[in-house]
């Protein structure tokens, strides 16, 4: 899939007539398309697969350069700036009027203090000393629901495992929850997966031992601390007795992090977060098919995030709210047979590959890359080969193979939402 925008008369007029030039957020209404996204899965090539496709694209037509007298004069803008970096109020209120008819409007300046490395949002108090926190969580059927603490996740890793049902390692760093339910086995995707979050806690309910004598092994060379129901923190794991097992694993987020070994580190960033691509469209949402799963993302703009459904239900919470993200990043992967387990698929998340990344209501064509397993996602414009950035807060990322995504249209969406 290819993402172009063409500039054109309309948008000179719009900016002259605003008077801001670059001011306001970016959004469908104001950018100019070519056209729409096909709904197909995106067709590059994944050097993890070994697949390769090709996508038909048409050229924009060249910029049409301004003449000084024609550039627009730039005037005070009441829109709030794009900027690249988080913002924090400067000022808290609605606009008022004041008695002489002058007004006073809520702004926002740029943060350019820290941020957290996994959510690119404000961290005035400081970072988090603790390292993140990465949880398998359970998502077999029905039994798996609802999940406890999820809600909660910085990112959310979503692989497929036996069976063409999904499995999801959480990754906690920003906030952590009261407890995660139901924590499941370990599988031999996630070593590479999480290798770039500067040496996690990798929490986890056994394993066969094949996949066992792997994560021991990643944990010799420095790559992960590993914490589970046998050894150094197996006190802050239990059984939710109102729940049948292997359905009730329930960790003690905060208490398995006191058995650190060790200074504490906090995450590096493994995405880059900003202003959206010019080259995004609007988008109603995302859908993952797999065998024997269904799940998609239906952008809600009132609470400005994708709300997550599966198998045509809206995915709630332990609280009956819904699980949501403000950012979905799908990703074609390549999966091959496990050799700690032959029944077992197992993610290459390395590599490059293409996809689509959807952040405030619009969808953008990628290509992704990751050379090495310390390594963090580049997430580059499929048209332009710039680099795109995510929106700031939490992050979904599908791991789907070829062929097993589509975009939604917004009549699609309305039958989903009901």
């Amino acid at each position: 899939m290819r993402v172009r925008t063409a500039c054109c008369a309309l948008l000179v007029l719009a900016a002259a007539a605003c008077g801001g030039g670059e001011g306001g957020e970016g959004g469908p209404g104001g950018v100019s398309t070519t056209g729409t996204p096909s709904t197909a899965d995106p067709a590059g090539s994944t050097n993890s697969t070994g697949a390769t496709g090709e996508a038909s694209t048409t050229s924009a037509p060249d910029d049409q350069a301004l003449s000084e007298a024609d550039e627009p004069v730039a005037v005070p803008s009441t829109t709030e700036d794009i900027v690249t970096s988080p913002t924090v109020r400067t000022e808290i209120g609605d606009t008022e009027v004041s008695a002489d008819g002058t007004t006073t409007t809520t702004t926002e300046a740029p943060w350019d203090g820290l941020t957290m490395p996994l959510t690119g949002e404000p961290a005035p108090d400081g970072l988090p000393e603790r390292p993140a926190l990465v949880v398998k969580v359970g998502n077999n059927d029905w039994r798996s629901l609802p999940q406890v603490g999820l809600e909660a996740a910085d990112i959310v890793y979503e692989l497929m495992v036996e069976n063409f049902v999904t499995r999801f390692a959480a990754v906690f760093h920003s906030e952590l929850p009261e407890a995660i339910r139901p924590v499941r086995s370990a599988r031999s995707s996630d070593i590479d997966l999480v290798a770039n979050l500067d040496r996690p806690m990798f929490v986890y309910w056994g394993s066969n031992a094949g996949v066992a004598a792997e994560v021991e092994g990643a944990e010799r060379l420095g790559m992960l601390q590993v914490r589970s129901t046998t050894g150094r923190g197996q006190e802050h794991f239990r059984r939710d007795d109102t729940r049948k097992a292997p359905y009730n694993g329930v960790v003690d987020p905060a208490g398995v992090l006191t058995s650190l070994d060790g200074e504490a580190l906090p995450p590096g960033p493994v995405f880059t977060y900003g202003p959206p691509a010019e080259s995004a469209i609007q988008a109603a949402g995302v859908r993952w098919t797999t065998a024997n799963r269904d799940v998609a993302f239906v952008w809600d703009g009132d609470s400005g995030q994708w709300i997550r459904y599966q198998d045509g239900l809206p995915h709630l919470d332990a609280n009956g709210a819904p699980l949501a993200a403000d950012n979905v990043l799908k990703l074609t992967v390549g999966y091959r047979q496990s050799a700690a387990d032959q029944t077992s698929p197992q993610l290459l998340s390395t590599g490059s590959g293409d996809g689509w990344l959807f952040r405030d209501g619009t969808v953008t064509g990628i290509v992704w890359s990751r050379q090495f397993i310390a390594d963090g996602w580049a997430i580059l414009d499929d048209d332009t080969g710039e680099r795109l950035h995510l929106d700031r807060g939490s992050t979904w990322v599908l791991m789907t193979r070829i062929g097993e995504g589509e975009i939604l249209d917004a009549m699609e969406a309305r039958e989903l939402v009901g």
